[in-house]
């Protein structure tokens, strides 16, 4: 039997070395976003641990060096929101997704049972999965074609709308707080209409319908689940099977699924403007939109007006 060379044997004890404190750092501290810290940050040391052995991989480099932006960006993004906070000598700042799912599973046994198989294991398994594609393409020989440069172009392109997107979600986060914490902006919102009343109603509704978000409900997934659908193919063009590499983007695209009804769930539940705003945008890629016009329209008129 052939040993697993040494660059692919380290980032998978990484992975398991990973899976034990997410694990135990949920179980002592009841804070159970380690996996969320690691999620930008993991696919981007993949890379660099794997660099030394394909540094003559065109195809390599220039995926890893997309792959290693996204990591940077995601990772500034998700320390914007105090992701990495630290106060009393821990990490402060926990998914509001585990709180909730804390109060479904209340039995604690449970619900740890959870943290090491879906949260910690699965989920980190996971992103070693997804970014193993890398590897894949970079251990090929055949020399980069026309298809490579379409998909390196697809990818940058997922990756500015992941960002255009995020970026636009922080400004919203940010609009919406700054309109709670001031009293006069309330008072214009309730009682004139003028443009800073309009403005005010529309960040009130409690979710963004700026920007990109007002074409989809998570542009952000989008751009998200492309890029790593984009890694799947590399090893495709690089003259490889596609199922092995592809199965992680396919169960990436289902944890997406799961992700966004949970998340649906909980902010329908704190707006009620949210059940009309689903029938009038769709998801993610906004095929439907000429299909949601009347629901648009309804949309608009009942809650702007």
């Amino acid at each position: 039997m052939q040993a697993m060379p040494l660059s692919l044997l380290i980032t998978v004890l990484l992975t398991g070395i990973c899976v034990l404190i997410s694990f135990f750092y949920g179980l002592f501290t009841r804070n159970y976003s380690t996996v969320d810290r690691l999620w930008s940050v993991l696919p981007g040391v993949y890379v660099l641990v794997w660099l030394p052995g394909f540094i003559s991989s065109p195809r390599f480099i220039i995926a890893g060096i997309i792959v290693i932006a996204w990591s940077i960006r995601l990772t500034r993004n998700f320390a914007l929101k105090g992701g990495f906070k630290v106060e009393h000598g821990r990490f402060s700042v926990e998914d509001y997704r585990w709180e909730v799912m804390r109060e479904k599973i209340p039995e604690r046994f449970t619900f740890e049972l959870f943290n090491f198989f879906f949260i910690s294991l699965f989920q980190l398994s996971l992103i070693f999965a997804f970014s193993l594609p890398l590897y894949l393409a970079g251990s090929s020989e055949k020399p980069l074609g026309a298809g490579d440069f379409i998909l390196f172009a697809v990818h940058i392109l997922f990756l500015i709308l992941e960002t255009a997107a995020d970026e636009q979600q922080f400004a919203y986060y940010s609009k919406r707080e700054e309109i709670k914490n001031d009293s006069s902006s309330a008072d214009v919102g309730a009682g004139t209409d003028t443009e800073d009343a309009a403005l005010t109603r529309r960040v009130n509704l409690g979710f963004n319908t700026f920007g990109l978000w007002k074409f989809s409900r998570h542009p952000n997934y989008v751009g998200e689940m492309g890029g790593w659908i984009v890694v799947s193919l590399y090893p495709v063009l690089a003259g490889l099977n596609w199922f092995p590499a592809g199965l992680a983007s396919v169960i990436l695209v289902a944890l997406f699924i799961g992700s966004t009804i949970l998340a649906e769930g909980i902010t329908g539940g704190k707006y009620p403007a949210y059940s009309s705003w689903k029938k009038a945008t769709p998801p993610w890629i906004p095929f439907t939109l000429p299909f949601r016009m009347k629901a648009r329209k309804d949309f608009w008129n009942i809650h702007m007006n």
